[in-house]
């Protein structure tokens, strides 16, 4: 194991990245913060114009990366459903076979 590859097994057969693909809760939290901020900044009456146009396109670039992550999380979901569903064809057994 070394700096560069930290959850390598020690004989490298099973190497993972060592950044984990996609968003995790607290990244999500802080973009539904953002959007939450930009909505109000835009609807807002105290904010100058311009800070409400850039506020308004954090918020939508905030959005499209939400709406990113939940199409991508109900693809998976509707993966492992057809993958598990009742009609997937595959047999599970508790016990090795023999």
């Amino acid at each position: 194991m070394t700096a560069l590859t930290p959850d390598c097994d020690p004989d490298l057969s099973n190497c993972g990245s060592p950044t984990s693909p996609g968003g995790g809760v607290r990244s999500t939290v802080v973009l539904l913060a953002l959007v939450a901020i930009a909505v109000l900044a835009v609807t807002g009456e105290a904010v100058p114009g311009a800070v409400a146009v850039l506020a308004g396109g954090v918020g939508v670039l905030s959005a499209l990366v939400l709406a990113r992550r939940a199409v991508r999380l109900a693809g998976r979901a509707g993966a492992a459903v057809a993958a598990h569903g009742p009609w997937s064809g595959t047999a599970h057994r508790s016990r090795p076979v023999g």
